[in-house]
């Protein structure tokens, strides 16, 4: 756990000024993801639960909802919800609910009349590292082979510049991160307020304007780089992502019935089931091996009704990255309780399905039209990855 500066310690200290967790864990308990507040539970801040920006003149690209000793707070993420009534064409009611995030408490004044809030909830971390391992190459050719297939599934690969060199994107909700040390060193910055070697800044996402936090003590130090983490402590929390095996099954599904019904539906066309790993020497846990993630790593047009109006990179509003199914299994208890999609507002695998708008509207109309009982039969084969 990250403390404020100045401390005796300098290997931990540099949280902040203003920052949204203490700790990697503090959003990713035992690697899990995270939820939105309960509006019905008074004070509820949720699990990781944070909303972002597209660069406030003032409160930047995060509302922060933390600080240290003598600063202020940006402000506290909330969430409203609407419910909305779905019926199925075999007279099946699901209610979804319609979420607009919300911040109470702004520390700083108004945030400008152009602002777009876009809320975000943790994803489950495990798995990374053979993700990682995909090759570039081959995701790339899984574009090109949607595009060619000239269908209404056509899934773009996410070119992110990192130190003037575009890579391909395939962490985050909009595939924004190439790597995982990319994807935790914007975590420190944003979530933690801590400088790494690839986000410099001690302040992390305080802007000019907030003075009083830029001019608070930080945590950098020449024997650390001049910063407050380090290549070697990022290093090591890289290290430790990547052995973290997945939740669900490294076989393939047994469940022939459940294959049937994913591929039938158009499911599988955007969660492709499975990839092989490049060889790794280094890793070789991780090395040349079939893996199930259930996920082609790429974008996807899921309509209005999940855009965000807050683009990333090339990846526009309406635009988010295939959501590996791997590790629901460990959740599948808790089915109409889960905290599904980038914001967390389905509470189930039906509710998320029922979400799925632009390229994915096809595949949601047959799952409508399925008999009940094979609704919940696939629904059973999701939630056992």
């Amino acid at each position: 756990m990250w403390v404020a500066a100045p401390t005796a310690t300098q290997a931990a200290d540099g949280l902040g000024p203003l920052y949204n967790a203490r700790s990697c864990a503090t959003c990713h308990p035992r690697g899990a993801g995270g939820r939105p507040p309960d509006p019905a539970v008074e004070g509820d801040q949720g699990v990781g639960y944070a909303i972002k920006l597209n660069d406030d003149p003032v409160y930047g690209r995060q509302i922060q909802s933390n600080a240290v000793l003598r600063q202020v707070i940006e402000g506290r993420p909330r969430v409203t919800y609407r419910e909305e009534e779905i019926r199925f064409p075999d007279g099946a009611i699901v209610r979804l609910r319609r979420p607009t995030p919300v911040v109470t408490d702004l520390g700083y004044g108004p945030l400008a009349e152009a602002t777009v809030m876009s809320a975000r909830v943790p994803p489950r971390v495990h798995g990374m590292g053979l993700l990682d391992r995909i090759p570039a190459g081959e995701i790339e050719a899984e574009a090109a082979r949607q595009a060619a297939a000239a269908g209404p599934v056509a899934g773009r690969v996410n070119r992110v510049t990192v130190a003037g060199k575009p890579e391909v994107g395939r962490f985050g909700w909009k595939a924004m991160h190439p790597t995982l040390d990319h994807q935790d060193a914007e975590a420190f910055s944003l979530d933690i307020g801590m400088s790494t070697p690839a986000f410099r800044d001690p302040w992390g996402d305080c802007t000019p304007v907030q003075t009083a936090c830029r001019a608070a003590p930080h945590g950098d130090s020449k024997q650390f780089e001049g910063l407050e983490i380090p290549s070697t402590v990022i290093g090591l929390i890289d290290g430790y992502l990547r052995d973290l095996p997945p939740d669900g099954s490294l076989e393939a599904s047994k469940d022939k019935a459940g294959i049937a019904l994913f591929i039938d539906t158009g499911c599988a066309a955007c969660h492709r089931p499975s990839w092989r790993t490049a060889v790794a020497p280094a890793h070789p846990s991780l090395s040349d091996r079939d893996i199930f993630p259930h996920s082609d790593m790429l974008l996807h047009d899921l309509g209005p009704g999940l855009a965000d109006a807050l683009p990333m990179g090339e990846a526009r509003g309406q635009d988010w990255r295939t959501t590996p199914l791997w590790g629901l299994n460990r959740l599948a208890a808790k089915d109409g309780q889960l905290s599904l999609l980038h914001d967390g507002r389905a509470r189930s695998v039906t509710e998320a399905i029922l979400w799925h708008g632009g390229e994915a509207e096809e595949a949601k109309g047959r799952f409508m039209n399925l008999p009940a009982e094979a609704r919940k039969r696939l629904v059973r084969y999701v939630l056992g990855l």
